[in-house]
């Protein structure tokens, strides 16, 4: 049975939430280990954990989709309490936990000297990381908690969405806004504000517009649509193990690399629209059937649930626990890999679950009229 009817709430959508969280711990801890052990001794299975980006890219993706579902249901593309009431929601939502884990990185780091990353210190950055702007620098997004550079980028597209966006939706339609959004992300590289992706606007657009077409009847059967899926998955998988193996010349590559890196962005938030498409029509054809059974597991829907949480706190817990190992790790980085993973993960995890429960949980209200998926 397939159904296109939208509806408030999609189990799975925080199922793919809970996912790419835990994939992002999993790629810091590969990073840490890479930088620790001799690469030698690191099985090639081991770097399948290393695409931490594309992680990053998919939430993007799901935030543009789960913010303009709702939206895309409403004659004339309403924001319930307009655009301001809309930005407050936002602020409740991200702003609270944001600076509460800001504080407590800066805690370990002072309690912890050696697990503070470079510039932490600065006033400068710490400016950056008050106003939400340090994605803006390399020098500062580096700082005081690595992952936060995500956090101003998709905080800066909230504004870009409410006051720029959805006003060119409504005038002159989808085509405009993809033009629009191309243009804000070719002054923002113009001005040098690109070192962290500011082309993940664009993936927001595709979550928009992935939105749009489940309001709408579908354009697509489900079959033909389960095709497109399994072929963007393939080319997008196949495609960031080849362009991100050791021996991409990336530091050479310029603006080349700037545009095939767009390019591998594009087709895996393409392969991720595709995928959200078929879940929200309850496909049951195989292999999706079996995706969606997972992805609505009620450990990873747990896990959604507080994957906010884990993103905002999980680096600096894990630099913590994994200073403690670095003496294993540098002996038998194969044998330490599972005694982390049985340690300084459900440690780190649980830790940040209590980190939801204080500083994010308390400012989840529901909003009428909002699903609490977005709120």
């Amino acid at each position: 049975m397939t159904t296109t009817e939208p509806q408030k709430h999609y189990p799975f959508v925080d199922g793919i939430r809970g996912l790419t969280a835990f994939y992002v711990v999993l790629n810091h801890i590969w990073t840490r280990f890479v930088a620790t052990a001799e690469a030698s001794s690191l099985p090639p299975w081991f770097h399948l954990l290393k695409f931490g980006h594309a992680a990053v890219a998919i939430f993007i993706v799901l935030s543009g989709f789960c913010l303009m579902l709702p939206i895309a249901q409403r004659d004339g593309l309403a924001l319930v309490g307009g655009e301001g009431g809309f930005l407050l929601r936002r602020a409740r939502r991200i702003l609270p936990a944001y600076y509460a884990a800001m504080a407590l990185s800066l805690l370990l780091g002072i309690v912890w000297p050696v697990i503070l990353p470079p510039h932490s210190r600065e006033w400068e950055s710490l400016v950056g990381h008050v106003l939400l702007v340090q994605n803006w620098t390399p020098r500062w997004s580096i700082a005081i908690n690595g992952p936060f550079w995500s956090i101003a980028l998709e905080w800066q597209i909230y504004f870009v969405f409410a006051l720029l966006l959805l006003p060119v939706r409504r005038s002159w339609g989808r085509l405009a806004v993809v033009a629009v959004a191309g243009l804000v992300v070719a002054v923002a590289m113009l001005l040098r504000l690109g070192g962290t992706s500011p082309w993940f606007l664009l993936l927001f657009v595709q979550g928009m517009l992935a939105a749009e077409w489940l309001a709408r009847p579908p354009l697509l059967s489900t079959t033909a649509l389960s095709v497109i899926a399994s072929v963007l998955v393939l080319l997008s998988g196949g495609a960031e193990i080849t362009i991100w193996r050791d021996s991409f010349p990336w530091p050479r590559l310029a603006w080349q690399g700037h545009v095939l890196l767009i390019s591998l962005d594009l087709l895996l938030g393409s392969a991720t629209v595709a995928v959200l498409l078929l879940g929200a029509r309850r496909v049951q054809s195989v292999p999706f059937r079996g995706l969606f059974t997972l992805l609505g597991s009620r450990y990873l829907v747990l896990l959604g649930s507080f994957s906010y949480s884990i993103y905002l706190l999980h680096d600096p817990l894990l630099a913590l626990g994994l200073t403690a190992a670095i003496p294993l790790i540098v002996a038998a980085p194969m044998q330490a890999f599972p005694f982390v993973l049985c340690t300084v993960l459900p440690v780190t995890l649980g830790l940040c679950w209590l980190f939801h429960l204080a500083f994010e949980r308390p400012f989840l209200r529901r909003t009428p009229g909002v699903p609490k998926q977005v709120q």
